[in-house]
């Protein structure tokens, strides 16, 4: 260490110095000696054209799987594609359920945006299962000073994400 270190770790305390010499006395890596000239380390990918055809292959998978996987948007909120971001768009009884389903035992789910949009979304049905998990929902939201999403808030998401998806 230079003399600024060594000045800087005193005026630290003692409880600094004893860290520091226990980071100066860990070992230090060394380059391994023994290899011949021209071999690579083991821990190096060999460069034959076999190693570029194979990552050639995978990212062609990767595309083709893109492709065909990703969701397509529609032009309606109602035909938006479920997922979890966008299940409370949905006015069937399969959303709802899939909603109920993935509520967590405080009454949330995994973020705060998807609390109030889910607890918007089960305010509409009469079911008595939709109202439970409505109201354990609204018990979170109220504990950490928010309330689900208004009707029309809803309805302007639903809009938006039915928009974005479509031009996808």
């Amino acid at each position: 260490m230079n003399a600024d270190l060594e000045k800087t770790v005193g005026e630290l305390g003692p409880g600094y110095r004893d860290v520091v010499a226990r980071l100066r006395a860990a070992r230090e890596v060394e380059p391994e000696k023994d290899l011949a000239p021209g071999r690579a380390a083991p821990w190096c990918v060999a460069r034959s054209p076999f190693s570029y055809l194979v990552a050639a292959s995978l990212v062609a998978a990767l595309a083709l799987a893109v492709l065909y996987v990703m969701p397509r948007g529609g032009s309606t909120a109602a035909e938006v594609p479920l997922t979890v971001y966008t299940v409370a768009y949905a006015p069937t009884e399969e959303a709802l359920e899939a909603i109920v389903a993935s509520q967590r035992a405080d009454g949330s789910w995994s973020n705060d945006f998807l609390t109030r949009q889910n607890a918007a979304a089960l305010r509409a049905s009469d079911e008595d299962r939709m109202r439970v998990a409505y109201r354990r929902a609204v018990r979170y939201l109220r504990s950490k000073g928010l309330s689900p999403l208004t009707d029309e808030e809803l309805r302007q998401r639903g809009e938006y994400a039915a928009k974005t998806l479509a031009g996808v």
